[in-house]
């Protein structure tokens, strides 16, 4: 049952991935340029891949990432994630991800 959802999630982020690349690129560089919008938009899109995927409700993969670390197949995204936004983001990004969306996101 473990290597269906993996395969699952696996597929989803494939699809949703060739369906935003060129859309996270170009917001990507205008993020990079301190554009807030295109940060938004990119956390948007996040959020979106995330509820096609897992059926969440406001929050990023990142987030999820963290929250569910005592799953291996979501640890080894975890760190996966961190390794890519360390030059971006600094160490830790899955967890101050899931801190600050806890606090500013009421999911219930």
């Amino acid at each position: 049952m473990t290597a269906l959802k993996t395969l699952r999630t696996l597929i989803g982020y494939i699809l949703c991935g060739l369906l935003f690349i060129w859309p996270f690129v170009i917001l990507s560089v205008f993020a990079f340029a301190g554009s807030t919008w295109a940060f938004n938009s990119l956390y948007s899109i996040d959020i979106a891949i995330c509820s096609i995927c897992h059926g969440t409700r406001l929050e990023s993969i990142s987030a999820r990432s963290f929250r569910l670390s005592h799953d291996k197949r979501y640890r080894y995204q975890m760190l996966v994630i961190d390794f890519l936004a360390r030059p971006f983001d600094g160490d830790n990004h899955c967890k101050r991800a899931h801190k600050w969306e806890s606090k500013v996101i009421k999911l219930r």
